[in-house]
């Protein structure tokens, strides 16, 4: 880049901010007050003269989404062009799709492992089926009632981890060919884009010549199979603090319900266990780590 975070006050993006209908909460607005010198520190350790591509990360609800358009906000103020790439529009599968594909391979892994241990016969495949028809089959607190359910349950887990934010659910190589294309200089990207419906996948030109940063907004985005990035900063948050800003979302008619809570643990976990190789850590009340 021809310059990094020089102060050099540039027309704002609060307008862009208001027609994405983007719910800024001032929390957010201090943590990225709080994160940007730090990125510009980074980024002068990087050096000039490229393009630049940042990654924003952390658990689905965690705040990605505005920490992204805040700091794109931040680098126009500061002469720097900057553009958005959202990871949620590269799954496999749409959102309904994917959901149901994560429950399949829950419950065929809990049978699979209830099979393994010897433990499934008539009597567990009725009350296992009313369980299921009433998605309390994730549901921790019954197992105190049915023992064998706590083996389906650990079974469930190992597939679904098996699953998740892996390249069996996601196109990492796809996103990583992208982040590679814009630091090569390619002035065209085709960006995928992706609704609930299965007709809603299709791609959108953008013009990257003048763009000297690219912001990947992605609950996976600092995984390790992932290539391209230059700055991996993780949003850190609790499950509980995600779900409970996914209750605010109020985008998923399940979110409360034991399996989502499940899912949003192992991907936590996941996060966790690969956090120690992000550039930069904030944690939701702002703290730097």
């Amino acid at each position: 880049m021809s310059r990094i975070c020089n102060g050099k006050k540039g027309k704002g993006r609060m307008d862009q901010l208001e027609k994405m209908d983007i719910n800024i909460v001032d929390a957010q607005r201090r943590n990225a007050n709080l994160l940007y010198p730090h990125i510009c520190l980074k980024m002068q350790d990087l050096g000039e003269g490229a393009k630049r591509v940042i990654a924003i990360s952390g658990g689905s609800g965690v705040g990605k989404t505005g920490m992204a358009w805040l700091l794109k906000e931040r680098f126009a103020a500061d002469g720097i062009s900057a553009f958005i790439l959202s990871g949620d529009h590269y799954p496999h599968r749409i959102p309904m799709y994917n959901d149901a594909e994560r429950l399949r391979i829950f419950r065929v892994g809990g049978l699979s492992g209830l099979l393994k241990e010897k433990m499934y016969d008539a009597a567990v495949q009725d009350i296992l089926k009313k369980l299921q028809m009433q998605e309390e089959d994730a549901e921790e607190r019954w197992t105190e009632q049915y023992p064998w359910l706590a083996v389906y349950q650990k079974y469930s887990d190992g597939a679904l981890e098996d699953y998740l934010g892996t390249e069996k659910e996601l196109l990492f190589s796809e996103v990583s060919s992208v982040l590679s294309a814009f630091k090569r200089g390619e002035e065209i990207l085709w960006l995928r884009r992706m609704g609930r419906q299965d007709y809603e996948i299709w791609y959108e030109e953008e013009k990257t010549k003048d763009k000297e940063v690219l912001i990947l907004e992605w609950t996976h985005g600092n995984s390790p199979l992932l290539t391209g990035v230059d700055l991996s900063i993780v949003l850190k948050s609790t499950p509980q603090e995600t779900l409970e800003n996914r209750k605010k979302r109020n985008r998923d008619a399940k979110v409360t319900s034991p399996f989502v809570a499940r899912v949003l643990r192992i991907e936590q976990k996941k996060i966790d266990a690969e956090i120690e190789k992000a550039d930069i850590i904030q944690d939701m009340a702002g703290h730097i780590m």
